[in-house]
């Protein structure tokens, strides 16, 4: 079956309203969350509690590479009334450069390999997925063990549902729960006019849980 990309397009547009089935209005607001450094270039997005620090657990970059540099994070965010009064990270997305997707395509991480059931995404266990460079996979040390800092913007006042951290050697994350919690999400890359890679979107599927997917 083939799977349909994040709908970017209203999502990522402050004050956007999408109508359910049942005539609920779910609403839409971004978060401007901050830069990421990548100084390799190479993105990963993983759960990062339980894949940080563990090389048995070491996830794989994806194999579209951008340059080195340090680019936005937003977060989408949905609002529901149905079925409860609830708001949900609906997406996350990194920010290449400023220009029109033209066309999506799944984000294949760079070993070519993919889940058992064949769709590109990462699985989460622990209710978080992240945005980091491959290089700082060590620069959070603690993650696995509920230590570091990490854990400490967790723990901290109001319980964050994204932030951003710093480790060692100057090493950023960008941190975000995921949607109604674990599953397994695919991230996108959104191509401009000139072939270019434009953004990245992990889709949260705000919607699984509404009627409308």
């Amino acid at each position: 079956m083939p799977m349909t990309p994040p709908d970017c397009a209203r999502w990522f547009t402050p004050g956007t309203v999408v109508a359910t089935k049942d005539r609920r209005d779910v609403t839409f607001e971004v978060r401007e969350l901050g830069e990421v450094g990548l100084p390799t270039g190479r993105l990963v997005a993983c759960d990062p509690i339980v894949h940080l620090c563990d090389d048995d657990e070491r996830p794989e970059p994806f194999a579209a590479e951008v340059p080195p540099g340090r680019y936005r994070v937003q977060i989408a965010r949905a609002s529901f009334t149905y079925p409860y009064d609830h708001t949900v990270n609906a997406a996350a997305r990194l920010l290449v450069r400023d220009a029109p997707v033209a066309r999506w395509e799944p984000a294949r991480v760079a070993c070519g390999t993919a889940p058992e059931d064949g769709s590109p995404g990462y699985g989460v266990d622990a209710g978080l997925g992240c945005f980091l460079d491959a290089a700082a996979h060590h620069a959070f040390p603690g993650t696995d063990d509920e230590e570091g800092v990490i854990w400490e913007a967790l723990d901290g006042p109001g319980s964050p549902d994204a932030f951003l951290a710093e480790g060692e050697d100057g090493h950023t994350i960008a941190v975000f729960s995921s949607g109604w919690g674990d599953g397994v999400y695919a991230t996108w890359v959104g191509y401009d006019a000139d072939g270019g890679a434009a953004c990245f979107v992990t889709d949260f599927q705000p919607f699984r849980f509404a009627g409308l997917r």
